[in-house]
């Protein structure tokens, strides 16, 4: 079982649209059960009964870990449900929401499943166009560049500069090409690398240092920590509650160790607020509207009111990027095929003026 989880997790980051969809809608389905007055138990067996083949297994898996004792979570993190969903369900069974989150959740792995979807239709053709690009390419490279060299050297004076440029473009783009992908690949490498042996807390924060990035990480954070400290603290848990509930929670390290890292602060005489402050994966403004919010006495209203504004901020920014990127895509795609095109015939109409 242990090796199973392993690669579940080692694959949650490539999840497909499709994948997350199917996720939402069990994770619906359920909490509709759950908030109709059916048990956990019997809305698992219903479920049985309509689920297709992969989401028996998924209801088997869950089942018998139930029937063990065990946590919903437990048992959806074991068929491949993310850290983040399994922490919001285990949070619910603190602050009494259940098949409210349930359903939520649910909801929330739907939205991403359609923005997963919408960016992969945006990009799917010009990607397709953009390997063809390369084939081609890769074949006037070593299929028509030599014929041309062989009617004509590139040094000649009756060939332009611009058609030399263009030819030379044409011979280089073999290294630049498999250059750019060897980047990347080495790129990736030199991260993982980098942050393999740091804490949850250690890489956000470092990824956090990255500018582009930077605001979609705070803001997604943000909107979690803020959403469930919120449902905690309307049902009357006190902040230090909130700590060590974080800090029993298995089914996310990041929590546990948020949880852990606000602890030790505080017992050195450090408020909550100034406890959070160097997570630079939260935004700063977090630690202002729990002063506030505490001043007031409307804590969890204020956060949570707080975070629907910072998930309605995120979502705005996913829509912006989205709407930049196949203008950009295309854009680029459409100058390759004119470079094609020059390519192709330029030299051609050189060489026949020359002759």
């Amino acid at each position: 079982m242990g090796t199973f989880q392993k690669k579940l997790t080692n694959n949650i980051i490539y999840r497909s649209q499709k994948e997350t969809r199917e996720q939402g809608l069990f994770l619906k389905r359920m909490g509709t059960l759950l908030s109709e007055g059916f048990s956990l138990k019997d809305a698992l067996r219903f479920l049985l009964k309509i689920a297709d083949e992969k989401q028996v297994v998924w209801l088997k898996t869950i089942e018998k870990e139930v029937n063990n004792g065990e946590s919903l979570y437990q048992g959806l993190r074991l068929v491949g449900f993310t850290d983040i969903v399994c922490t919001q369900i285990y949070l619910s069974t603190v602050h009494g929401k259940f098949s409210e989150t349930i359903f939520m959740v649910g909801e929330q792995l739907i939205e991403s499943a359609k923005r997963k979807k919408k960016i992969q239709s945006i990009i799917q053709y010009p990607l397709m166009l953009l390997i063809f690009i390369i084939i081609m390419l890769f074949s006037m490279r070593y299929i028509l560049l030599p014929h041309i060299n062989r009617i004509a050297s590139p040094e000649e004076t009756s060939i332009g500069i611009g058609t030399k440029l263009i030819i030379g473009i044409v011979q280089t783009a073999p290294y630049w090409i498999l250059g750019t992908i060897l980047l990347i690949i080495a790129a990736f490498f030199a991260v993982t690398s980098m942050t393999n042996k740091k804490t949850a807390i250690e890489k956000l924060n470092f990824y956090s240092k990255n500018k582009v990035i930077q605001p979609y990480l705070q803001l997604y954070w943000t909107y979690f920590f803020t959403l469930e400290w919120s449902q905690l603290l309307k049902n009357d848990c006190t902040l230090i509650q909130i700590v060590h509930l974080m800090q029993e929670d298995k089914s996310s390290s990041l929590f546990r160790e948020v949880g852990k890292v606000i602890e030790q602060k505080m017992r050195k005489g450090c408020t909550f607020q100034e406890a959070i402050s160097n997570l630079d994966f939260l935004k700063p403004e977090v630690k202002e509207i729990m002063i506030h919010g505490e001043l007031s006495g409307r804590l969890g209203i204020e956060l949570m009111l707080y975070s629907s504004d910072c998930e309605e901020e995120l979502n705005q920014k996913i829509e912006r990027i989205i709407e930049l990127i196949q203008p950009a895509v295309f854009i680029f795609v459409a100058l390759m095929i004119i470079a094609i095109y020059a390519a192709l015939l330029l030299p051609t109409f050189s060489i026949m003026k020359g002759l």
